[in-house]
């Protein structure tokens, strides 16, 4: 899938997303309406969001734990929509490109996502599907707000742009707690890998614009472009820094990452990221040269504990970490 490809600027930028956030008036949020209420607004929001071309409808009701927070580690849902408190629904373009979730906090939460650094496209599949929806469904506008969500942080545009960005010269280098510090004054927040609230693994970030009011779509998307294109600037610079600076040292932890990964028996998620951030870090340094960034983008989103259960039935834990080693070296040969 599209989330496995190595796009513009991929070295640094894993991935890139448009989100925006919708509800339909005359209905309460998701959380205030009872199930009948869910049940009639799910429909209606069924109806409205298949208008979209080549996409398809899956009730999550029907979903195992499981399978929804395999959804969840390729980004196609967020966590909330793996719990079982509400009725929930995702629409689903045949290419997974487009994502969008039904009674999540919002009534509609449309996600557009590209790899690499592709902002502006991003944005525009997001907006063509918005448009196709509210010729259908009122959507819940103020003219003096705009959008109106459950949110207040998403009042306004609803929009929430985001890039997935590997950085290791920022986390090496002991600058990451500043990089976080300046984005933040600038309405930038950096997060951990499944967004807010989530860890960093394998010093993989979520990078987001956080203000949604008295902004267009297209500045929002212009500002953030151009912070993510100076972070890609900074972030090359220290790899080739660190990598100056302690040249063999660098090399034989990128090289050991490389060799444990090839040969390890046992391997948990949080060894497999660490590892596997080592040797995209090896790969831009021209370390190695065995494999690529696409290989590596494809064992890592194959080697999340609910991706490895639903692909081979596997639930214990202690099983996982074998076949999760055992899906590396066969991806890596």
């Amino acid at each position: 899938m599209w989330y496995k490809n190595f796009g513009n600027m991929g070295e640094i930028i894993l991935s890139t997303r448009a989100r925006l956030a919708r509800n339909i008036s005359g209905f309460p949020f998701p959380q205030r309406a009872d199930k009948a209420t869910q049940e009639t607004l799910l429909n209606t929001l069924k109806d409205g969001v298949l208008k979209i071309p080549n996409t398809t409808f899956f009730d999550l009701s029907k979903m195992s734990k499981t399978e929804k927070t395999a959804l969840c580690e390729r980004h196609l849902i967020s966590p909330v929509m793996t719990d079982d408190k509400i009725m929930r629904g995702l629409v689903l373009s045949n290419d997974e490109r487009l994502s969008i979730m039904l009674l999540e906090e919002d009534h509609i939460r449309i996600q557009a996502m590209h790899e690499g650094l592709a902002i502006s496209e991003c944005l525009k599949s997001a907006m063509e599907a918005d448009d196709i929806i509210e010729s259908t469904l009122d959507y819940a506008f103020s003219e003096n707000l705009g959008y109106l969500t459950c949110c207040p942080t998403n009042v306004g545009t609803g929009l929430r742009l985001s890039v997935m960005a590997h950085l290791p010269g920022f986390t090496m280098s002991g600058r990451i707690e500043g990089l976080a510090r300046s984005l933040s004054k600038m309405g930038i927040a950096v997060r951990g890998l499944f967004g807010e609230g989530s860890q960093s693994f394998g010093n993989i970030y979520q990078i987001s614009n956080q203000i949604t009011l008295g902004i267009s779509e297209e500045e929002s998307a212009q500002k953030l472009t151009e912070i993510v294109t100076e972070i890609i600037s900074q972030e090359k610079s220290l790899q080739q820094k660190i990598y100056s600076a302690d040249k063999f040292r660098i090399e034989d932890t990128v090289l050991r990452a490389f060799g444990t990964l090839k040969y390890s028996k046992i391997m948990t998620t949080k060894e497999a990221l660490s590892l596997l951030s080592q040797v995209r870090l090896g790969i831009n340094l021209g370390i190695i040269k065995e494999t690529d960034h696409k290989k590596i983008n494809d064992i890592m989103y194959s080697i999340f504990p609910s991706a490895l259960s639903v692909a081979y039935n596997i639930e214990n834990p202690a099983d996982r970490d074998l076949k999760r080693a055992e899906v590396i070296q066969e991806k890596l040969r």
